[in-house]
């Protein structure tokens, strides 16, 4: 299943249970007085101490956030409103063959893909071909075509969005370890 239709599938079933959970309450006849006793605790917070309000809203808002999209964070990238699958193994950084086709405007079959990155590709436990970025930015650099516009804009967009703060964060992680 896509990731993207799995996230809203969650969103969908967290509602359901929110509704299920207020209608619960409701039908137990608290509904009311629970919404004006949190409405008004809102309220006082707001009126009393907004700084404090602010930050409990954004550390709520903060941490809903992370609980929602933690399963894609640092996997989806976008070039030129196409998404790209990113996928960083700790010692390699991946790209999905299909996003890099369709930034590049391209319909090849994935074994013409594979031999043009021979030896740094590989496929998922879903099937989908993966292939080394840096593999993807050297061929970038060299193939037909490289000095169009979109082409150089993508390189750069690997190296700088993808490339240079995974090998940061590869720096920083062996700089804290034992």
């Amino acid at each position: 299943m896509h990731p993207m239709k799995s996230a809203a599938l969650r969103a969908l079933r967290l509602a359901a249970l929110l509704v299920a959970l207020l209608g619960l309450l409701q039908w137990l006849g608290v509904g009311l007085p629970l919404l004006m006793l949190v409405a008004g605790s809102f309220a006082f917070v707001a009126w009393a101490l907004p700084w404090l309000g602010v930050r409990w809203i954004d550390s709520l808002a903060l941490w809903a956030r992370g609980l929602f999209w933690a399963p894609q964070q640092g996997r989806f990238h976008s070039f030129g409103g196409v998404p790209l699958e990113i996928e960083d193994d700790g010692r390699l950084v991946w790209v999905a063959g299909e996003g890099l086709q369709r930034v590049l405007g391209r319909v090849e079959p994935d074994e013409v893909l594979a031999a043009r990155h021979s030896g740094c590709w590989r496929r998922t436990e879903r099937g989908l071909l993966m292939l080394r970025v840096d593999a993807v930015v050297q061929v970038l650099a060299t193939m037909p075509g490289r000095n169009e516009l979109r082409v150089q804009r993508l390189r750069r967009y690997f190296e700088r969005e993808v490339l240079y703060p995974a090998a940061r964060r590869r720096a920083l992680a062996g700089r804290s370890g034992p």
